[in-house]
């Protein structure tokens, strides 16, 4: 199936002001978490009331791109995340997802090896089940072998054990906080069907578009630094559908 994938250099509040009402079917966003944390052109540091004023603005703009039935997926510390998940009355609260990881980045007492995707929807959530398949732990006992037979898997947990990208990962491409694709292939999957359009306003080195373009759906996303745009690109380029039709422009 051909695809369309669309990125844009911008900032997210002004892409998600600039996109189609109710043209998409799932979002991905990922956006900075305010923790000091200097990315090329931007730092993450802003007194706390104005990025939680800030990402409430993204939620509320991106809730007007989504389909009914489309789902928004917002990635965050889990701290963050439940003092935005409190203020959130314009979306459907579907799920808290935990996505663990073993790679720790600090952090006392304990130490941080999480964060927490929202699941967020357009009303009703439209849901492909099979992406949120378990595994059964016994499969030799016989009564589960009889419904292995038969067709039947559980329903997985509400939580995603995938492994930071680190530096010495094989799909590093320089970007510092880089989502593993099969973790975002896994939500794109279970809340979209091919041809859907999937958008992503903070798509750094280009995961989202990469994951969209290889399950056959159509991409729109932006980033503010020109660097990571052009990281996307080359991967979108290298590693992408040659027959996708790929556009990379400048929004300001």
């Amino acid at each position: 199936m051909q695809t369309t994938i669309e990125l844009e250099k911008g900032a997210a509040l002004d892409w998600l002001q600039g996109q189609e009402a109710g043209s998409f079917q799932c979002l991905i966003l990922d956006p900075p978490y305010n923790v000091g944390y200097r990315y090329a052109t931007y730092r993450d540091a802003l007194p706390d009331h104005e990025y939680l004023h800030e990402q409430l603005l993204v939620l509320a703009r991106a809730k007007r791109l989504l389909k009914p039935g489309g789902s928004l997926w917002y990635l965050q510390y889990p701290e963050a995340l439940a003092e935005l998940w409190a203020r959130v009355d314009f979306l459907t609260k579907v799920d808290w997802v935990a996505w663990v990881y073993h790679a720790h980045t600090g952090g006392a007492p304990l130490r941080k090896a999480s964060r927490a995707w929202a699941w967020f929807a357009q009303g009703l959530p439209k849901v492909n089940p099979e992406a949120f398949q378990g595994e059964y732990r016994n499969p030799e006992d016989p009564r589960i072998r009889e419904r292995l037979a038969q067709g039947h898997k559980p329903v997985g947990y509400d939580w995603l054990d995938f492994e930071q990208v680190k530096n010495t990962s094989a799909e590093k491409r320089g970007h510092p906080c880089q989502l593993p694709q099969a973790m975002v292939e896994k939500l794109i999957q279970a809340t979209t069907a091919p041809g859907d359009l999937v958008g992503d306003c903070y798509a750094g080195s280009g995961t989202t578009a990469l994951a969209a373009q290889k399950l056959g759906r159509a991409f729109k996303g932006c980033d503010l630094d020109q660097g990571y745009v052009d990281l996307a690109r080359k991967a979108l380029e290298e590693k992408g559908n040659p027959e996708a039709q790929l556009q990379i422009s400048d929004l300001a």
